[in-house]
């Protein structure tokens, strides 16, 4: 598997940049602030619609831009993808693989695989377990589409749930739809546990 592509517009400190890739060993030189790292990331962007330096989509996109747009062909499984991501301030983001869309980022990652290593991770050792959890879910994510599927189907119970125990003095009513999300929590929590077990 090799990126052999990359065309940015709008994302970072990059206005439009196209760059090419060596098949074998790359890299990257220049001075501080430059965007070495920028390059890196939309790399990893394009594996994983993700961004481990960012909160949101929208601190992605430049200052002077309305939008940005990540493209790159990568080479594995003996043919050539193209993984597109257009991102923007005031709607959702969207995803392409050969210009076909894609409806998750799990689709990106069946693609590409890439693991972004920072100097910003040995927080990993001094923050603690959640912070170790959160980059094994994102490494996982990667690897099977079917636990970042039950991670996000938790995190959704997980948010209803939190919201009825909040509100139900003001609507009792709400505690009747309770077993439903603790259903759900177990159910997606197994394969979560599962995946994370293996």
């Amino acid at each position: 598997m090799r990126i052999d592509r990359l065309y940015l517009e709008g994302f970072r400190n990059y206005a439009a940049q196209s760059v090419e890739f060596d098949p074998g060993c790359n890299v990257i030189l220049g001075e501080n602030a430059q965007g070495k790292t920028n390059l890196l990331e939309a790399v990893q962007y394009l594996s994983c619609a993700h961004s481990a330096r960012a909160k949101n989509d929208r601190e992605l996109i430049s200052f002077q831009a309305g939008a940005g747009v990540l493209s790159g062909e990568v080479f594995t499984r003996e043919r050539t993808f193209t993984l597109r991501a257009e991102l923007y301030r005031e709607k959702r983001r969207k995803l392409w693989v050969n210009k076909v869309p894609a409806k998750t980022a799990a689709e990106l990652s069946q693609v590409l695989q890439t693991v972004f290593f920072c100097p910003e991770d040995l927080l990993l050792i001094r923050e603690g377990a959640a912070a170790r959890r959160k980059f094994l879910d994102a490494a996982l994510c990667q690897l099977r589409p079917r636990y970042a599927a039950a991670l996000a189907a938790y995190r959704r119970a997980y948010a209803h749930k939190t919201r009825i125990l909040r509100d139900h003095e003001e609507q009792p009513s709400l505690l009747e739809l309770l077993p439903e999300f603790n259903e759900r929590l177990v159910q997606s929590g197994a394969v979560i546990i599962r995946y994370r077990a293996q």
